[in-house]
């Protein structure tokens, strides 16, 4: 994965969007397992694509993709058919699937208390996608000499992939640990948090500049420094700077003054100003670590209390001056 250095101080000098430099300990290679995913509403007629949501997602295990909730709630909750198409890899090859959801056949399955704008920010923002492979359909490209992608057969994608380490790096990238903060209590998160958004095969990432990362327990949910995560990683993972997932890159919805509200399990009500200087991510509290298990119970998990957080003292508004100082007003 060396190649993606360059990529990676290029994109630095031209968005903002990845550290300068790679910092020595980040394990680039553990962040294959996030893909790109698009999702539509399925129209049996001609299969139109009239409005896409981009987004990223976490391979779980080999056929279990898990996202964010609000990247596929409004294509596919209900009785709605979608289809969801997920670029396994993009090297020197490329590989994709459609899955395809009904009723009658799911394969989309959205955290059932989810709604858009709970609370302004959700702390159950996730759903998984499930790749069954007798029903999915595959289609793979490779470069011409010219370099435009062309669509090749199944066979010829597997002669050309014994010759392609970057493809192959991508299809063998299907599992990660997930960190749980079931039951945890307000805590500071210490390793370095990584946030990766894959596009068109490249890998660039962000590293937050903070040690100043806390989970919330009135929010269920992280809150860091904003460092420029943005619209299109929604979805994608929160990972340690080793390769283990903290959370998902969840969604937050604004009032007009920039600020967040929401309201905690005994109702009382929290409101954030100039929350967008934040980052917030949903992290796998009990209720969502539940969830993902009734669908997949082999996942490897490790506590968030092994040695990954420390306690706090802290209250919420406390949390918040030391993230960053902005006031906050308590209703």
């Amino acid at each position: 994965m060396k190649k993606w250095i360059p990529l990676l101080i290029c994109l630095a000098a031209l968005s903002g969007y990845a550290q300068e430099e790679a910092p020595a300990n980040v394990r680039e290679d553990a962040f294959l397992v996030q893909k790109e995913i698009e999702v539509w509403r399925t129209d049996k007629a001609n299969d139109s694509r009239v409005k896409i949501y981009s987004c990223q997602a976490v391979q779980i295990r080999p056929q279990w993709f898990l996202t964010a909730a609000h990247c596929v709630y409004t294509a596919c909750h209900g009785s709605l058919p979608c289809t969801v198409q997920i670029t396994l890899a993009q090297g020197e090859l490329s590989e994709q699937v459609r899955v395809y959801h009904s009723t009658a056949s799911p394969r989309v399955f959205i955290y059932e208390g989810f709604f858009p704008g709970q609370n302004r920010i959700s702390s159950v923002d996730v759903a998984l996608i499930k790749l069954d492979p007798s029903t999915a359909d595959y289609s793979y490209a490779a470069p011409d000499k010219d370099g435009v992608w062309q669509t090749i057969s199944p066979q010829q994608f597997n002669r050309l992939l014994v010759q392609s380490p970057e493809t192959r790096a991508q299809l063998q990238a299907s599992s990660v640990r997930l960190i749980s903060s079931a039951n945890l209590s307000n805590a500071q998160l210490l390793p370095t948090i990584t946030v990766p958004r894959l596009t068109q095969g490249v890998l660039p990432y962000l590293v937050s500049p903070s040690k100043e990362v806390f989970f919330v327990q009135e929010l269920q949910h992280f809150i860091s420094p904003g460092f420029g995560v943005r619209q299109g990683n929604s979805g994608g993972g929160v990972f340690t700077a080793q390769g283990d997932l903290v959370g998902i890159v969840s969604s937050l919805v604004y009032a007009t003054d920039g600020s967040v509200s929401f309201r905690d399990e005994s109702g009382k009500k929290y409101t954030l100003k100039n929350a967008r200087d934040l980052f917030f991510f949903t992290g796998f509290n009990g209720s969502t670590l539940n969830f993902i298990r009734t669908h997949e119970s082999s996942l490897r998990t490790v506590g968030a209390d092994s040695g990954f957080t420390k306690p706090t003292d802290k209250q919420f508004s406390d949390i918040v001056k030391a993230v960053r100082n902005l006031p906050v007003q308590l209703e």
